[in-house]
């Protein structure tokens, strides 16, 4: 399994930008493939039996299980998270494609992830993917 993991995130970058950010519990990620669809990847620590998951979906729903996992699930773990700032960033989105908010979404968490928290727990950059190898 963890294998598997650490080959996706090796490739991640492949065929664009991709989100992940990272937990004490676990991680999550958005990796681009072709044709406007998104592999969802979790990585769960605890659990012993399938600690790896993923699932393809098309470009829209990769955006709303994005932004609930940011809103829903790393506000758990990040007290200073400003969500409403960052539903406000999403709802400036209505209107585009797809896969142009996912591309706006991940680019602006990226690039100003310090307006929307001190202390995001994302991979900003390729340089960065070690984290994530070293945590499986």
């Amino acid at each position: 399994m963890s294998e598997e993991f650490k080959s996706l995130v090796d490739i991640s970058f492949d065929k664009g930008t991709p989100f992940w950010l990272h937990t004490k519990d676990y991680i999550f990620g958005m990796v681009p493939t072709d044709n406007d669809r998104w592999i969802e990847v979790s990585y769960t620590f605890e659990d012993p039996d399938e600690p790896f998951f993923t699932t393809e979906r098309n470009a829209d729903l990769s955006f709303q299980f994005l932004l609930e996992e940011v809103e829903k699930g790393v506000s758990f773990y990040v007290e200073d998270l400003k969500v409403p700032l960052l539903k406000e960033f999403a709802n400036s989105l209505e209107g585009s494609s797809g896969s142009e908010k996912m591309n706006a979404i991940i680019a602006e968490l990226i690039n100003n992830s310090d307006k929307y928290s001190g202390n995001l727990p994302i991979i900003k950059s390729k340089d960065q993917l070690g984290i994530l190898k070293e945590k499986v």
